[in-house]
């Protein structure tokens, strides 16, 4: 190779890498900057005598969350991976039948949720017994009703949509071997709503397509098991006014850089405006998911509800609010506390979780004298 030609490809080889970094100063402010991989990014270390033997990985970690172009380049990936290999260039995204997706996640693994590989042992099922019967013996001297209440994971609702791939390898689930050992060894009240949501999911589609969770639908569906539970009725599904809607969350689209992908070329997202029931007048007073949902109504029914509760809730929401006088709803990571239950006096204790973090009952704690937050 000539001199020139060495030279020629060292300047194409410097311009690729020097180049975008240039340029990107000058676009960066027309294009989308919003975090949406489901994590927080790399912050920027500092450098001191405490972290100098991390400071070079994590100065990597915060260099690399911020390459010029990286979402772009991400996104492109994501789309030769969607049109050439029909795969997820992400590794929480799993493409299912018909653009369906579902989630994957080392932590919270809705997959072996779904094919039955992750029963719980005997000791297990014994441990979140007793943890379960210490809450409800504290919250039974304050006179406080307990419910547990699990929204089902969106595979085991539409399993038929799961890629062929992926099978069942067991005829129980997780979360029906919690539930039967439960009611058949504790007078726990348990809501898992999975039959309700199973008598209207071919009529409707009750979790959103992109996105992990349910919509507006399937969290009335979910909120008017719960209620039933607690003693009101709300109207059946076929009384209400449903209309059509387009709003998601988009968060598994969006963890693979590919919403506006998959808005532009497969369609947007299905979701329902759901209305027909009686609100009594409800007010939201604060709408901060982060730290807690908190509606006043003017509900016959005077009763306090207090939910510890994920990001599911939200779908319930506006018809859980509409039906008690007054609804308190912390969520459970980082903000709930314990002194919340003395500070609200509630009539009613719901402790809502997911069927993927099932786990968490494993630590779940409400006792006498326990002032530590509980991560559940």
């Amino acid at each position: 190779m000539s001199k020139k030609m060495q030279i020629a490809w060292f300047l194409c080889f410097a311009l690729l890498l020097i180049g975008p970094r240039l340029i990107y100063p000058a676009v960066k402010s027309q294009l989308n900057q919003e975090n949406t991989e489901n994590r927080e990014l790399a912050a920027k270390p500092v450098l001191n005598k405490d972290t100098y033997r991390t400071f070079p990985a994590d100065f990597e970690s915060y260099y690399n969350d911020r390459l010029a172009f990286r979402d772009q380049l991400i996104t492109a990936n994501s789309i030769l991976n969607l049109r050439i290999f029909k795969d997820s260039a992400s590794d929480q995204v799993v493409l299912g039948k018909e653009n369906w997706l579902f989630y994957k996640n080392e932590t919270e693994n809705c997959i072996e949720d779904y094919k039955g590989t992750n029963l719980f042992t005997d000791d297990q099922l014994e441990l979140i017994k007793n943890n379960l019967l210490q809450a409800e013996e504290y919250l039974s001297k304050r006179d406080i009703e307990f419910v547990l209440f699990i929204p089902p994971n969106k595979e085991n609702v539409y399993g038929e949509y799961m890629p062929d791939y992926i099978t069942k390898k067991s005829d129980t689930i997780r979360v029906e071997q919690l539930v039967d050992y439960l009611r058949a060894n504790t007078d726990i009240r348990v809501v898992y709503p999975k039959e309700e949501m199973d008598a209207y999911k071919d009529e409707y589609s009750l979790y959103w397509h992109y996105d992990t969770h349910w919509n507006s639908l399937g969290g009335y569906i979910g909120a008017k098991a719960l209620l039933k539970e607690l003693g009101i009725e709300v109207p059946e599904v076929e009384e209400l006014t449903i209309t059509p809607d387009t709003f998601s969350g988009y968060d598994l689209a969006n963890m693979m850089k590919l919403k506006d992908y998959y808005v532009e070329n497969i369609g947007e997202d299905v979701n329902y405006l759901v209305s027909g029931y009686d609100t009594h007048n409800m007010q939201t007073i604060q709408a901060d998911d982060p730290t807690a949902l908190i509606y006043q109504s003017d509900s016959p029914d005077e009763r306090k509800l207090f939910m510890v509760r994920d990001s599911f809730a939200g779908g319930m929401a506006p018809v859980l609010a509409s039906n008690f006088r007054s609804t308190y709803m912390p969520h459970w990571n980082g903000f709930f506390e314990q002194s919340q239950i003395e500070e609200q006096d509630p009539d009613i204790f719901v402790y809502e979780l997911v069927e993927r973090r099932l786990d968490v009952l494993l630590t779940f704690t409400l006792t006498e004298g326990n002032v530590l937050s509980s991560q559940s």
